[in-house]
């Protein structure tokens, strides 16, 4: 299969209309094709895949252009600190992409899908743990969870480019001035509210106790930790915004200890976590 991304007609139209960030958007959407193709590629004719918390709709145009058999469908319920993506959104709904405005929490049990993903969303969860349990029984027997997102069991907010200190709170009253201005400056105001710290450990300490969620088998994928550092050095937007943590994952390249990183896999700033029913 000859896979389209950046030469796209969805995103040639995109750059062409010269919406404020959109570059951004078009970046994080190339980012979540490059890891969701390789199961979409593994799937069948009349399939079903779910995006959850579909933002711009960029990404699920990327897949629909690549992989016409499937039937992809999104839903975002636009929570605080994402208002702004409106726009792209409503273009992407006009091209013909799937998205609903709603939760996960509404989603029917008996509408099932063989691939659910979801890329710099869970760790804006009201509750995750509720929404693991509600995957469980969305997932067709051999489908699978792609959760894609920030591990804040390393002390660094990824969205504001700070340091953790000790918790959220802490945080907030120690750069409770900067986070104002930049959720100001940057039109997404309630982003800190939304953000709820997961840690990877969390996740899987409550796939051992959960009566619901102990039915997905879970598969860390640590090569995560080589692509977003790969992303720091080729991404320049990227590496404009993580400077700071970009230059200390560069250095550990360098010198060759990103493999001794590994070694403390819930220490890892980023998680790749791929879910499938047992």
């Amino acid at each position: 299969m000859n896979i389209k991304n950046d030469n796209s007609i969805f995103l040639k139209k995109l750059r062409s209309l010269k919406i404020k960030n959109s570059d951004i958007w078009i970046n994080e959407a190339l980012f979540g094709f490059h890891h969701i193709k390789e199961y979409c590629k593994k799937l069948e004719g009349n399939n079903k895949v779910l995006e959850i918390g579909s933002g711009s709709g960029i990404l699920l145009n990327l897949l629909s252009e690549n992989f016409k058999d499937i039937i992809f469908e999104g839903i975002e319920p636009f929570g605080q600190g994402f208002s702004s993506l409106n726009h792209l959104n409503s273009l992407s709904r006009e091209n013909g992409v799937s998205i609903k405005n709603i939760g996960y929490e509404e989603l029917s049990p008996d509408n099932k899908y063989d691939l659910i993903f979801c890329i710099n969303v869970f760790e804006h969860l009201n509750d995750w743990r509720n929404f693991l349990e509600k995957i469980s029984f969305l997932l067709n027997e051999n489908g699978k969870l792609i959760v894609l997102c920030p591990n804040y069991g390393f002390p660094y907010e990824s969205h504001f480019r700070i340091p953790v200190i000790f918790n959220k709170n802490i945080t907030y009253k120690i750069f409770k001035k900067l986070i104002r201005i930049f959720e100001n400056k940057n039109d997404c105001l309630g982003l800190w509210d939304s953000l709820n710290f997961v840690k990877k450990r969390e996740i899987i300490n409550h796939l051992k106790n959960s009566k619901y969620s102990k039915n997905l088998k879970i598969i860390d994928h640590l090569l995560i930790l080589d692509f977003m550092v790969n992303r720091i050095i080729n991404d320049t937007e990227f590496r404009k915004r993580q400077k700071s943590i970009g230059i200390i994952a560069i250095a550990l390249k360098g010198l060759g200890l990103l493999n001794i990183f590994k070694l403390f896999p819930n220490f890892i700033p980023y998680m790749k976590l791929e879910f499938s029913r047992k």
